[in-house]
């Protein structure tokens, strides 16, 4: 747009189309409507100011100039005119001359306010009996006034768009947040040819450079991306557990011969287990006839760890931090007391530590709780509780390798001390050193013994 700048001389005031066009408003303003007050007004601008890409500094002028105008000003018939002189301004703003004419200048073109001069510049005026301006002459802000309804409609949506844009700042928080989950489910889970970090990195990019943006259009379509990016990977995630879930065995319930025999589908996962927890080995429930002394696995989760060779040695090995025995080998039962103890420090809800004992057996469910407090104590998983309460969705549907997760455990850790050798750090854990301490204890008690 094309600007014309009257420029009439030293001394006088340069008008430009913006200036004329505010000088129009402030001519056409007739008083608020009864209903409205001017710090109703003042309220509303403020509002809509980060809308209409007003600066902040001149919300506070604006605001510092309305302390100086009366409700009466605002009525029919009036001007809201202000004469503070440049001095008190100042003061007030706490910035200079020059600087205060350019505020004003500036305010004049956002359209917020006139000037209304004297015959040698000062800004001058008196009031009545009555309060009412017998004549002013200074900063008019008859603008402010004119345009309240525009305030308010800018303020409403303005507000509008704040909340959608909100919600689709969640949306875009979500789907990263279910990208993240469903990455680490691949590595816990040692899923090959899923990318799944890169998916984890463009997330995270899209939700940085997405931060500051107000624009509507690009920001739902970033969400959208984000949105099918995740469902993409989830689908491949399913279907890699469908890929490696084993086929129902079916056995027919009747006798052979009989007719229209019922088909009846066989699991391995046993009833309620009503055990009595202890330190040591779990008795036999009277109900469910689950004993944590036979060593065939009675679970699917139990025969994964079996199929792995994922033993509470193996176990001791993997989270050396929780296991600190004595004994010459750990045991199932002393695995069971611990990941009880594991339980009430995790902050692990009873109800979660059953349901994961009822669907994986207490072998399954203590090896699930010292995997679920490991990862907590390296700070890979936030909540335990629901980390464990997935670990059993997972265990209900027959899709938890167990075994594999405990065997990429161990290769993080031999990753970790490989790192860990190579910046002269100590690469074993508190546990690892309390562990081979035992182990020196132990083979000196034997040589003394021989």
């Amino acid at each position: 747009m094309s600007t014309y700048v009257y420029a009439p001389g030293a001394g006088h005031r340069r008008i430009d189309e913006r200036t004329a066009a505010t000088n129009q408003l402030a001519q056409a303003f007739n008083g608020l409507p009864e209903d409205v007050s001017h710090r109703q007004v003042l309220t509303m601008f403020k509002r809509a100011a980060p809308y209409l890409g007003i600066p902040p500094r001149l919300v506070h002028a604006i605001d510092t100039l309305m302390s100086w105008s009366r409700p009466i000003d605002w009525s029919d018939g009036q001007h809201p005119i202000v004469f503070p002189s440049n001095e008190k301004l100042t003061q007030k703003l706490g910035i200079g001359v020059r600087q205060l004419q350019k505020m004003l200048t500036s305010a004049a073109r956002y359209g917020l306010l006139t000037h209304r001069d004297s015959a040698n510049g000062n800004r001058i005026g008196a009031r009545g009996k009555d309060g009412r301006l017998i004549y002013a002459y200074g900063i008019d802000l008859s603008p402010l006034g004119a345009r309240y309804l525009e305030f308010v409609e800018t303020a409403n949506e303005g507000s509008a768009a704040d909340l959608r844009i909100e919600v689709l700042r969640k949306r875009l928080t979500a789907a990263r947040r279910r990208i993240r989950s469903l990455a680490q489910l691949v590595e816990d889970e040692a899923i090959e040819g899923i990318d799944a970090w890169t998916a984890v990195e463009i997330a995270q990019l899209a939700t940085r450079q997405m931060r500051q943006v107000r624009d509507e259009t690009l920001l739902s379509a970033c969400v959208e991306q984000m949105e099918s990016r995740a469902d993409e990977l989830g689908k491949s995630v399913t279907a890699a557990f469908e890929m490696s879930k084993p086929s129902q065995i079916y056995e027919k319930d009747s006798p052979s011969g009989v007719l229209d025999d019922a088909l009846t589908t066989t699991t391995k996962q046993p009833h309620t287990a009503k055990a009595e927890y202890s330190s040591g080995y779990p008795k036999r429930s009277s109900r469910a006839g689950y004993d944590v002394r036979d060593e065939q696995p009675q679970t699917e989760v139990e025969a994964d760890l079996a199929k792995h060779g994922v033993d509470p040695e193996f176990i001791a090995s993997v989270v050396p931090e929780f296991i600190l025995t004595n004994t010459q080998r750990p045991t199932w039962g002393a695995l069971i007391g611990t990941a009880e103890r594991l339980v009430d420090q995790t902050a692990i809800h009873r109800n979660v530590w059953h349901e994961a004992c009822r669907l994986m057996g207490q072998k399954g469910a203590a090896a699930s709780v010292l995997a679920t407090a490991h990862k907590h104590l390296r700070g890979d998983v936030e909540r335990p509780g629901a980390y464990l309460r997935g670990m059993n969705k997972h265990a209900a549907s027959g899709l938890l390798n167990l075994g594999r997760t405990f065997h990429g455990l161990k290769d993080n850790a031999r990753t970790e001390a490989m790192r860990s050798l190579s910046t002269g750090s100590e690469p074993r854990s508190i546990g690892q050193l309390a562990s081979a301490a035992l182990k020196l204890a132990r083979t000196g008690r034997s040589a003394q013994l021989l």
